[in-house]
């Protein structure tokens, strides 16, 4: 049913039922704000934020990132209220368990992420990393590099890191005003960022959530000068501190490459994340509860056309 709880019910019954910042309410009025159509739903047992997501020829997807969660058979009932919606075609869902509906032929989220205990001393902390990390940590603070919390005058610049780390691998960045609004709906309760800088010059940025008892490397950048201050290493390991030192028992470093990967997109970022220490945690990934099966095919057969032209 459509949900009427307040905010802060709402965020206890998402970190009770084991769900993330992804759905959090915040992340649903950051979703908003981003001009998208976003829905609630609750129950005794589950909880779902979804949003709309355009297509073409005026349709349109509900998309519920990492979510629901608690008894998703309970919320799919909701969702599939929407079948008589004709411009919604299906329902996109990524339930922390598999389900008995068609697998996506897109997975928004990764299927594998890595994930630190934070339950330990620093010093066993430090001691789990790989030599490198540890050594590149070290590098870093001998060389003078410098780890602050950011404010809202630091987004630009933060930005502009990320947009040069994405042009840098070839990945596509979000618009400027995607990040400005995280920080508006998210910050300071759910969002830190966290800057290095070498005599002042910022190296690198990263945005932090916190939510439950999980910390979250969302989206991060560095410049490609002073590489060998290694300004990475120290930043993550201050985030890694200050979640700790927060109360919170993980730190999510986000996705990373499964072992039958064998692309070489991720493997540099697999390997930094890794080298922390921590453990692999898997998705089952996203399923398509389809309330048009035509329209639906159409959607697939123009997503492969397009897959066929990018190749």
């Amino acid at each position: 049913m459509i949900s009427n709880l307040s905010p802060e019910a709402w965020d206890k019954k998402v970190i009770d039922l084991g769900g993330s910042i992804l759905q959090a309410w915040a992340w649903g009025e950051f979703q908003q704000a981003l001009g998208q159509k976003i829905y609630r739903f609750s129950g005794s047992d589950y909880l779902c934020l979804a949003f709309e997501i355009a297509l073409p020829a005026g349709k349109k997807y509900l998309y519920c990132p990492r979510g629901p969660v608690g008894k998703v058979e309970a919320a799919l009932a909701d969702l599939r209220k929407f079948e008589s919606d004709h411009s919604i075609i299906f329902s996109r869902i990524e339930p922390i368990q598999a389900v008995s509906l068609p697998k996506a032929v897109k997975d928004m989220q990764p299927l594998h992420n890595w994930v630190l205990d934070l339950e330990k001393t620093e010093e066993e902390l430090l001691i789990g990393m790989k030599p490198k990390t540890r050594y590149n940590i070290n590098l870093a603070q001998r060389k003078g590099v410098v780890v602050r919390e950011g404010t809202k005058a630091d987004l630009i610049m933060a930005w502009k890191l990320f947009l040069e780390t994405a042009g840098r691998n070839g990945y596509k960045l979000h618009a400027q005003n995607y990040y400005l609004q995280m920080w508006e709906h998210l910050s300071p309760k759910f969002l830190k960022i966290l800057i290095a800088e070498y005599k002042g010059e910022p190296l690198a940025a990263i945005f932090v959530s916190r939510f439950g008892e999980t910390a979250t490397f969302l989206h991060g950048g560095s410049s490609s000068k002073m590489k060998e201050a290694q300004a990475s290493y120290l930043l993550h390991w201050e985030a890694i501190r200050l979640a700790k030192n927060s109360g919170l028992k993980f730190y999510d470093f986000g996705g990373i490459a499964g072992s039958s990967d064998q692309t070489q997109a991720w493997a540099g970022i697999t390997r930094f994340k890794k080298g922390f220490g921590g453990l692999e945690v898997m998705f089952p990934g996203a399923f398509d509860l389809i309330f048009s099966p035509i329209w639906y095919n159409v959607y697939k057969q123009v997503r492969l056309v397009r897959n066929l032209i990018k190749k």
